[in-house]
C-alpha cells in the first residue's frame, strides 16, 4: 500500500520559473539565446530573464565566493492566492519571504536542503513581465568557446 501523501491543498499548476546562478551571466545568455533560441524579456542589474513557450528561465549572477553555477530557486505556480498562507502554515512549511509585484504575489519558503521554493500567483496565468525591460540584445559571443 502506498504511503500516504500530504493533501494536495495549495493548487500547484506547474513550474512558472526556475532561476539559476551563474559566474558568467552574459556568456550563459548569449547561450541560450544565440544557441537555443530563447528571447530576454527582462534585465536588471544583477538578472536576466528569458522566455521560451510560456516558461521563464532566470539567470542570476553569483554571489562572490559562492560555489559552481546551481539553482538558486524553483518557483511553482499556485491556483488562487486566497487562504495560501494559512494552507502553508498548516502544512508546517517555513516562510521565508513575501513578495506583491504588480503583475503577481509570492511566498518564499525553505525547501529540503536549503532549496528556495517561490510559490507564485498570477491573476493573467500567460502574462509574465518583468520590472526590467531589456536594455540591449546579448552581444556576440567571442571566439573562446
Amino acid at each position: 500500500m502506498p504511503a500516504k501523501t500530504a493533501p494536495r491543498e495549495f493548487g500547484i499548476l506547474g513550474f512558472d520559473h526556475v532561476d539559476i546562478r551563474l559566474k558568467d551571466r552574459a556568456k550563459a545568455s548569449r547561450f541560450f539565446v544565440e544557441q537555443l533560441g530563447m528571447d530576454v524579456i527582462g534585465e536588471g542589474p544583477d538578472h536576466t530573464f528569458l522566455l521560451f513557450g510560456d516558461q521563464v528561465l532566470g539567470l542570476r549572477d553569483a554571489k562572490d565566493g559562492a560555489g559552481p553555477a546551481g539553482v538558486d530557486h524553483i518557483a511553482l505556480r499556485v491556483a488562487e492566492w486566497t487562504g495560501l498562507r494559512s494552507r502553508v502554515g498548516r502544512a508546517r512549511v517555513t516562510i521565508i519571504g513575501e513578495k506583491e509585484r504588480e503583475n503577481s504575489r509570492s511566498l518564499f519558503l525553505r525547501g529540503p536542503e536549503g532549496l528556495r521554493i517561490e510559490l507564485v500567483w498570477r491573476p493573467d496565468p500567460q502574462a509574465h513581465s518583468c520590472s526590467h525591460p531589456p536594455s540591449h540584445a546579448p552581444a556576440a559571443a567571442p571566439d573562446d568557446e
